[in-house]
């Protein structure tokens, strides 16, 4: 049972028939310690069977969610105040709801007006690549859209390039 203690710092000295054993103890001076069969079988459990049943599913599993004082879930990666605010419905949490939608299609409106003084000075080819990635709803890869423009795909590629860095540089400028 106890013959094999790998690099534990323990040596068997002797095992005596009731079960108890003298062990010595090398990292504390090479103490000679005798132990009962119950305290044996406790100290010198080395497979640690008590162990990873009392802990075979946290060791494995380790939870990051945590919760609120109120004891509601905040899951691991979102922001707090947000997950918490999201769950109550106040008139000041309907209000700044609303009010970030409405910022968000003002923002999207600016865009939107931006990018369309830029689409006149895109070339014809740029013009086509826009319009093919901007209604691209099936998410096509650009080997298919360059299919549909009867393009090769290094010239579609060329002139995304061409038009991704018109883009920045006109974007930069005021409306």
């Amino acid at each position: 049972m106890f013959n094999n203690l790998g690099n534990t710092g323990v040596k068997l000295v002797s095992k005596h028939e009731d079960g108890s054993v003298e062990i010595c103890l090398e990292n504390m001076g090479k103490q000679i310690v005798t132990l009962t069969a119950d305290q044996a079988e406790v100290v010198l459990d080395l497979k640690h069977d008590q162990y990873n049943a009392d802990h075979r599913n946290t060791r494995h599993r380790v939870s990051l969610d945590a919760y609120d004082p109120d004891n509601k879930l905040i899951s691991a990666g979102g922001d707090p105040l947000q997950q918490l605010t999201a769950e109550v419905k106040t008139p000041e949490t309907i209000y700044l709801s609303k009010f970030d939608e409405q910022e968000r299609l003002s923002k999207q409106e600016a865009d939107h007006q931006k990018l369309m003084t830029i689409y006149p000075k895109l070339t014809k080819p740029q013009q086509l690549i826009y319009d093919a990635l901007t209604n691209n709803e099936e998410r096509l890869k650009d080997k298919e859209l360059a299919a549909q423009l009867n393009m090769s795909v290094q010239n579609f590629s060329n002139h995304k390039q061409a038009l991704f860095k018109k883009i920045k540089k006109f974007w930069s400028k005021p409306v």
